[in-house]
């Protein structure tokens, strides 16, 4: 009865909350987002043998002005900040001829009245000036003309707003789809290593051929050979970069009882990765151009909208999946070096393990990680288009600059407003937590009666710290991605550089992974089974709903518009959002470990999962780089509806995980076979 009046009272207050209307006629009175000339016509049309067009991506600002319908409007639709767009913030594609040719009737004096001024003091617009230094000619050039002619085309739409304006950079018809760059050291640096791995595989994959062919086993079937390793070191070697041999590897089925116990986790991170793919492909489209506005700005004010500002937490859930897997991994070496069990551990042979855990770490994380890199820094000649430059190669730019913020793991801390794939402050502050987490359980190990009080004061600080920097940095509650902050790439974003990047906001749920770990092995060692216990059945099927209708306690906060949330209030609801869902789900995974779950179970262990599950690594570190790709190529603002959003999805879900077959088969799998070897 308490679950039924739990949804109950829950469903009377999403109802209750969402009370908000917008004024459509007032929300069409301010000037379009988005005002772009046709791209292709401007470059094809004007631009002949004998004159070259010239094509510019502008930024503006809105300037006040309280006389007029189109800042009022502006002012009550962007209050809403949580939900709405900035809607100062425009967006212009000019072509330059034709600019100059409206303007072309105007004296003097009349164009003189249409200058607003240079933009000089939106601290984020200056990210992309600074990235694209190399347009400060073209900034000189048509910042005057660029300014007058989107300010001629406010007048002329009766908006009676003026707009400070900045170029962002211009394309012309000689360097339009291409780069002068295209040949430098760093682009051939990626072809040579291109090149290298394909021939490894090709002469690796003939070595294993021309073994298959050798063997007289007439019993022996073909994908026995394949999964056989050799005896020679040297050969098992040369065989890492074998294409066939390395699928076998990425199939094979995982080995001992721990393995079996929790190839469940592969569905888990398949799911978790088709939720990220999700939220970043909207941030994506955000960041591009969207032609109705007002349709994901409703929707924001929704139940709808509350699930997708809770989608944040879907991160955690790789955090305890990371700490679960560390500890597992750790305690499977403790055991295996014990030999006599009052043998008491040098510091040096601790030292040891905590530099090699973290080493063949490293390794196995980078490699792919640095081949993924050094692709997003490529010059290319490409599609074009006029959000090209400012979606894609803002992204190159940035990693070509900041590439070993990436490579040291401290991007989620280090030059955050220019950041080369945005989806690696993950792997840092997961990077982290692994180095923090291996060496509570080497003091955990070495003293091992003070073990429980040390995992307890670790997870308790690590608890109680979000509440405690929420409550002194005055954080908002909740991670809260609005569409504004989307569409500047969380550049200059406080939240999202301190409150959900930050490795000390997200430690707290890694170690409930650590614990978790810690009892399923408790568990299987005194062989307690915990699945004939009706109770724990009861009580872990229950997580489910509770789940969901947890991601739905931040409606009243999110959409509460008019007051803000209590400070103390707040800081308890930050720490206990993220903890309390780390929490649920490592007593969901130790029950699934424990064999319960019934058909949810066996639906996880399907073997489809083992591939997806691990390419879910390379799909996570590619994704942003697919998403782009579909989206800086657009010419116009794309319409935000149920199916445009759908099929840009199901693409990059589609091609991360065959991009991240390719890593795998010739970059991940090759080099998780050598660390083998060294071990």
């Amino acid at each position: 009865m308490c679950p039924l009046r739990l949804i109950v009272s829950w469903g009377v207050l999403l109802a209750a909350v969402q009370c908000f209307e917008m004024n459509m006629t007032q929300y069409f009175e301010m000037p379009q987002l988005y005002d772009f000339d046709d791209y292709d016509r401007c470059l094809q049309e004007f631009g002949s043998s004998d004159d070259t067009a010239t094509y510019c991506f502008v930024r503006a600002e809105v300037q006040p002005n309280d006389t007029t319908a189109a800042w009022r409007a502006i002012q009550e639709i962007s209050k809403y900040d949580r939900h709405h767009f900035d809607h100062r913030q425009l967006y212009f594609g000019l072509c330059v001829h034709k600019c100059e040719a409206q303007l072309a009737e105007l004296d003097a004096d009349a164009i003189q009245q249409l200058q607003a001024g240079v933009l000089t003091d939106n601290a984020k617009v200056n990210v992309y000036l600074e990235l694209f230094a190399m347009e400060s000619a073209n900034r000189a050039r048509y910042n005057e003309l660029s300014n007058a002619c989107l300010n001629w085309r406010l007048q002329q739409r009766n908006f009676g707003v003026q707009a400070k304006s900045v170029v962002e950079y211009c394309d012309t018809t000689a360097t339009a789809g291409k780069v002068s760059e295209e040949d430098d050291p760093w682009n051939l640096g990626f072809y040579v290593l291109v090149c290298a791995l394909i021939l490894f595989s090709c002469l690796s994959s003939l070595v294993d051929l021309h073994l298959k062919r050798r063997r007289h086993d007439k019993m022996l079937k073909e994908r026995d050979h394949y999964k056989t390793p050799p005896r020679s070191l040297v050969t098992r070697l040369l065989l890492t970069f074998s294409i066939a041999r390395n699928w076998y590897r990425l199939n094979q089925e995982p080995n001992g009882k721990i393995g079996r116990e929790l190839r469940f986790l592969d569905c888990f991170k398949f799911f978790a990765m088709f939720l990220v793919i999700f939220a970043h492909t909207n941030w994506v489209i955000y960041e591009s151009a969207i032609s109705n506005p007002q349709d994901p700005e409703r929707m924001l004010h929704t139940a709808v909208g509350t699930l997708l500002i809770s989608g944040s937490l879907i991160t955690v859930t790789f955090f305890v999946i990371s700490g679960l897997l560390l500890t597992v991994n750790w305690l499977a070496v403790t055991r295996a070096l014990a030999g006599d069990k009052n043998e008491t551990w040098s510091l040096a042979k601790y030292a040891a393990l905590f530099v090699k855990f973290n080493v063949f770490r490293y390794i196995r994380l980078t490699v792919p990680y640095g081949f993924v890199l050094l692709l997003s820094g490529v010059y290319f000649e490409n599609a074009g288009g006029p959000l090209w430059r400012h979606i894609y190669q803002r992204e190159q730019l940035a990693c070509r600059k900041n590439w070993w913020t990436n490579f040291l793991f401290i991007n989620n801390y280090v030059q955050t407003d220019e950041r080369c794939l945005l989806q690696g402050w993950y792997l840092a502050a997961d990077t982290q937590s692994f180095a923090l987490s291996l060496l509570v359980l080497i003091l955990g190990h070495r003293f091992g009666r003070w073990s429980k009080q040390l995992y307890g004061i670790v997870l308790g600080i690590f608890m109680l710290l979000p509440a405690v920097l929420t409550y002194v940095f005055d954080y908002y509650p909740i991670f809260l991605p609005t569409p504004q902050i989307q569409k500047d790439s969380f550049i200059g974003d406080r939240q999202f550089t301190e409150f959900y990047t930050s490795f000390q906001m997200n430690f707290g749920a890694y170690f409930c992974g650590v614990l978790a770990a810690i009892a399923y092995d408790q568990l299987s060692l005194k062989q307690y089974k915990l699945r004939e216990l009706r109770s724990f059945q009861v009580f872990w099927f229950s997580l489910i709903p509770v789940g969901v209708l947890w991601l739905f306690t931040a409606h009243p906060i999110y959409q509460h518009y008019y007051t803000e949330t209590p400070r103390f209030w707040g800081a308890i609801y930050a720490t206990v959002q993220r903890n309390f869902w780390a929490f649920g789900l490592s007593i969901f995974v130790v029950g699934m470990a424990a064999k319960v779950g019934w058909i949810l179970r066996k639906f996880a262990c399907l073997p489809i999962f083992r591939i997806l599950g691990r390419l879910t690594y390379g799909a996570f570190i590619v994704h942003l780089l697919v998403a782009r790709l579909a989206l800086a190529t657009v010419r116009e603002p794309i319409y935000f509806g149920t199916g445009t959003m759908f099929a840009y999805i199901f693409y990059v879900l589609c091609a991360s995980y065959l991009s991240s077959l390719l890593l795998a088969i010739f970059v991940e799998l090759p080099v998780s076979s050598c660390l083998k070897l060294l071990r």
